[in-house]
C-alpha cells in the first residue's frame, strides 16, 4: 500500500510540474500512466493541475487536455480559489473562456470574498471583464475591501474598464467600506477623464466620504 501511494504521489508531483510547465504532451502521458488528474499537495497549497495550468495560462491546450479527462472545474486550493479565478486575475482570456465553456461558477468567491470578475478589475484586464460579464457576472460584486470593480477601475485610472462597467449598469454611486465612491477615487487621484466620465453618466459631484 506504500507503494502504491508513494507511486501516486511521484505520478501527482510530476503532473503538476508539467502543468506548470504547460507540457500537454507529458501531462497526457502522466495521465495514460495512471496520475490523477484531480491529485493535490499540501506544500501547492491544495491544488490541482488545472489550477496550475490555469494560473500559468501559456498553454490553453493543457487545460483543454485536463478539462477533457475530467479535472474538477470547481476545485478550489486552501485559499478558496479556484481556476477561473487564478486565470482571469492573470488575464488569460482563452484559458478563462475554456472553463466557462465547462461550466465554471463564475460567482465563485475566494475565502477573502474576491470574485473572478472583482479580480480581473483589480488587474486591468478589460477583455476578461467583458468575458466575465458576458457570461453573467455581478457586476456589483465587492472586493474583500468592500470595493466595486468601477471603484477598483477608477482608483487604477483605467478609463476603459469603468466604461465598460457603466455600460453593463454598474452603480455609478456605489461606495467602498471607507465611504469613497469612484467619483472620490477619481479626484483624489487628479484623474480628470475619469470623473468627468463619472459625472457623465450621473456621479453626485456634491457626495463626500462618509
Amino acid at each position: 500500500m506504500a507503494a502504491q501511494g508513494s507511486s501516486a504521489d511521484a505520478l501527482g508531483c510530476a503532473l503538476l510540474r508539467a502543468a506548470r510547465c504547460g507540457d500537454k504532451g507529458e501531462a497526457g502521458r502522466l495521465l495514460d500512466e495512471g496520475a490523477l488528474v484531480n491529485w493535490t499537495q499540501v506544500e501547492a497549497g491544495g491544488e490541482t493541475a488545472l489550477m496550475q495550468a490555469a494560473r500559468v495560462g501559456a498553454t490553453p491546450a493543457i487545460v483543454r487536455l485536463l478539462l477533457d479527462r475530467g479535472a474538477d472545474v470547481e476545485a478550489k486550493n486552501r485559499g478558496g480559489v479556484s481556476a477561473l479565478m487564478q486565470a482571469a486575475e492573470e488575464g488569460h482570456v482563452e484559458v478563462v473562456q475554456l472553463l466557462l465553456d465547462h461550466g465554471a461558477d463564475v460567482e465563485a468567491k475566494s475565502r477573502g470574498g474576491d470574485s473572478a470578475l472583482i479580480l480581473a478589475a483589480g488587474e486591468g484586464h478589460v477583455d476578461v471583464v467583458q468575458l466575465l460579464l458576458d457570461h453573467g457576472a455581478d457586476v456589483e460584486a465587492k472586493s474583500r475591501g468592500g470595493d466595486s470593480a468601477l471603484i477598483l477601475a477608477s482608483r487604477h485610472g483605467n478609463v476603459v474598464m469603468a466604461r465598460l462597467l457603466l455600460d453593463h449598469g454598474a452603480d455609478v454611486e456605489a461606495k467602498s467600506r471607507g465611504g469613497d465612491s469612484a467619483l472620490i477615487q477619481a479626484l483624489r487621484h487628479g484623474n480628470v477623464v475619469m470623473a468627468r466620465l463619472l459625472l457623465d453618466r450621473g456621479a453626485d459631484v456634491e457626495a463626500r466620504a462618509e
